[in-house]
């Protein structure tokens, strides 16, 4: 049997912010998170909810934050306190929004596509 190392061969346009990181996990929303391992069995599970598998969530002067499944409906009030925690807007995209070719496009791209935001309440 041959073994590969793959440290530092698989390269990603997110670099992570363990300050960021530390918030989300507080609130037990932990990044790469996967709601089902089917993702079409989740959807007829809760057909009205505003579901984003591998989504990505992004704020203003840093970029991506967080990637993973999202179920807006069912998150709503966990994302709001880590919004207000991190006294941030969070707009979340889907996977092709904030990835690939359009990681660098920047937050008025960004804010285009957001298909929710959540924002940050003093």
């Amino acid at each position: 049997m041959k073994i590969f190392n793959l440290k530092g061969s698989m390269k990603s346009e997110f670099k992570p912010d363990f300050d960021f990181f530390e918030v989300f996990e507080k609130h037990e929303y932990y990044v790469s998170r996967m709601l089902s391992g089917s993702k079409s069995g989740y959807v007829q599970a809760h057909p009205d909810n505003l579901v984003i598998f591998n989504g990505n969530i992004v704020i203003e002067k840093h970029g991506k934050i967080w990637y993973g499944d999202i179920d807006v409906t069912l998150d709503e009030e966990k994302l709001q306190v880590i919004a207000n925690e991190l006294c941030r807007d969070l707009y979340i995209l889907s996977e092709h929004d904030a990835r690939f070719e359009n990681v660098s496009a920047g937050m008025k791209y960004w804010k285009e596509k957001a298909r929710a935001v959540i924002k940050y309440q003093k």
